[in-house]
């Protein structure tokens, strides 16, 4: 039996006068995420994958730069 991951938009975030989209990889029936992934909304550029806690404006801005 395989286990359906779900993938929900959870946050836009503006840093440094762009926006980035988190989303949550979850698991099944899981409330909580298990991963989350960070892309530059211009572009969809991934910045960021399987981070293990929801990223701050500050992890985005020092994936970044």
């Amino acid at each position: 039996m395989q286990i359906k991951e779900q993938i929900r938009k959870i946050a836009v975030l503006d840093v440094d006068g762009e926006s980035f989209e988190v989303d949550g990889h979850y698991r099944g029936h899981a409330r909580k995420a298990s991963w989350y992934t960070v892309t530059r909304a211009s572009t969809r550029k991934v910045h960021a994958d399987h981070l293990a806690s929801f990223p701050s404006c500050e992890t985005i801005r020092s994936l970044t730069h």
